[in-house]
């Protein structure tokens, strides 16, 4: 699986430097939406997944060229650490993400490790309209 869905500072819109490695590395395949819910931690979010499809976090997947290059380059951005995950800030997981057009693909995602008690809740599930 060479898929990754981005729903924050890696988004296209988010303008950040770190998009570039996406630019760069990997091939934008559409917008998507999983279930799950969407928290602000400071000037960048935390998700959380839910098992219920009425709450959706949006965002975009990529078809990675070169996972392992681009893991390498964007699992210490998200604070994940393969060989620690009890003291990673985000877990990377597989999950399933429903594009636009309805079909869906297994992706990678980042998933919120931290307590999530006392952060605001992006309600829309869009960080870019939070």
């Amino acid at each position: 699986m060479h898929y990754l869905f981005v729903y924050g500072t890696l988004r296209r819109t988010a303008d950040h430097v770190m998009h570039q490695v996406l630019k760069n590395q990997a091939e934008w395949v559409s917008e998507g939406s999983v279930p799950g819910k969407l928290y602000l931690v400071d000037w960048y979010p935390a998700f959380v997944p839910a098992s219920q499809q009425d709450e959706r976090v949006l965002g975009e997947v990529y078809f990675l060229m070169s996972p392992e290059k681009t893991f390498a380059e964007l699992d210490p951005y998200e604070g994940y650490y393969p060989d620690d995950e009890a003291h990673s800030d985000y877990l990377r997981q597989q999950n399933t993400i429903q594009l636009n057009d309805g079909s869906t693909v297994t992706a990678w995602i980042y998933v919120y490790n931290l307590p999530v008690i006392g952060l605001p809740q992006i309600t829309s599930g869009d960080f870019m309209k939070r």
